[in-house]
């Protein structure tokens, strides 16, 4: 353990960290003895922004946030102290949080995750204590199943983790790429439901069936000769095929938990349409309900939302969607020390 130092008096300091997608699990059979492995990239939505200066404790806020946003942010400083903080001296821990954003909660935009890690790292900083993200995360037991924003928080881009194995802490990061920047996503929220989360979540993977190991091992291979080539060489519609059948089988295992290939019934009508027009690459991120298409270009995703619009505006149950565009992130969280900007992007 680091020997806590005294913070710099009239220090101001700022973290952000951009949503992630998790677009599937590469091995949930596990029976080579890693389980889980994880497919995901950060992407430029939604942010967690969080900021630190010296002062009395208090939590402000520039935003409208939850009391259960405002619980988890108190649970998670006291979860800091408790383990990376534990040496540092009762008097030296008052400090005055921010809230500026917050990413959507149980979304499937890795929310808890990033604002467990912002925290971490803003306290760290503010008591100049250089610990590596892996180890924020598992002081703030993050990363039990995919790595994949621990990884974006570092680095951004498109990741793939290998999971975890007998004697794994956090999920090993196998590969990061940046994603095309010319590439866009249309994502589609559904404003009036959130995915399976808490101990739902736990029960859903203690009683869903044994993955089919012939699932896994199509979905690595998928992962190893068509997506990531595909991603590299910036073939979208080569990479938007396989996302489409990884999901596809994932969606299949998780059906009797959250009801179909997608949590949201309204999504799944949209999506079934964007199949109609010809689009491929389309997924829901974790456990929804959050789901996008890939698309090669912004005029490309304007298009197609132009499309989901019509849709939308014709058929009452569909009002509660959002349609968002996005890019990818390539790079890591930010963080802002009086005034002077740096990004983790740790390789």
């Amino acid at each position: 353990m680091q020997k806590p130092v005294s913070p710099v008096e009239r220090q101001t300091i700022c973290v952000q960290a951009p949503a992630r997608l998790h677009l599937g699990f590469l091995d949930l059979n596990g029976g080579l003895g890693r389980h889980f492995g994880s497919i995901g990239l950060a992407v430029d939505s939604h942010h967690t922004k969080l900021s630190l200066s010296d002062s009395d404790d208090q939590l402000t806020s520039d935003i409208s946030v939850t009391d259960s946003s405002s619980q988890k942010i108190t649970k998670l400083i006291k979860q800091f102290y408790l383990t990376l903080g534990a040496n540092i001296p009762t008097d030296l821990r008052r400090v005055s949080l921010t809230i500026h954003s917050l990413i959507p909660e149980h979304a499937g935009l890795g929310s808890g995750t990033q604002l467990a890690l912002v925290i971490g790292q803003i306290l760290a900083k503010y008591h100049q204590l250089d610990i590596p993200t892996e180890k924020i995360a598992l002081a703030m037991d993050r990363g039990k199943r995919s790595g994949i924003g621990i990884s974006t928080f570092d680095t951004g881009g498109f990741v793939v983790d290998a999971g975890l194995g007998p004697n794994s802490q956090t999920p090993v990061r196998l590969f990061q790429q940046d994603f095309p920047s010319q590439w866009r996503l249309v994502m589609l929220m559904d404003k009036s439901h959130q995915g399976i989360h808490g101990q739902t979540e736990i029960q859903a993977f203690q009683q869903l069936p044994t993955f089919p190991l012939q699932h896994s091992q199509r979905i690595c291979h998928l992962t190893l000769m068509q997506l990531l080539p595909a991603l590299i060489e910036q073939d979208i519609q080569l990479f938007g095929s396989a996302v489409s059948e990884i999901q596809a089988l994932i969606g299949q295992h998780f059906a009797p938990a959250q009801g179909g290939q997608y949590t949201s019934k309204a999504i799944s009508i949209l999506m079934e349409h964007c199949k109609s027009l010809g689009f491929t690459g389309m997924a829901q991120s974790s456990w929804g309900p959050t789901s996008c298409v890939f698309t090669e270009s912004q005029s490309q995703a304007d298009f197609l939302i132009d499309r989901l619009r019509g849709v939308i505006d014709s058929n009452p149950q569909l009002q509660d969607i959002e349609l968002i565009t996005t890019a990818g992130v390539n790079k890591g969280a930010g963080i802002t020390i009086d005034d002077k900007t740096l990004h983790f992007n740790k390789q």
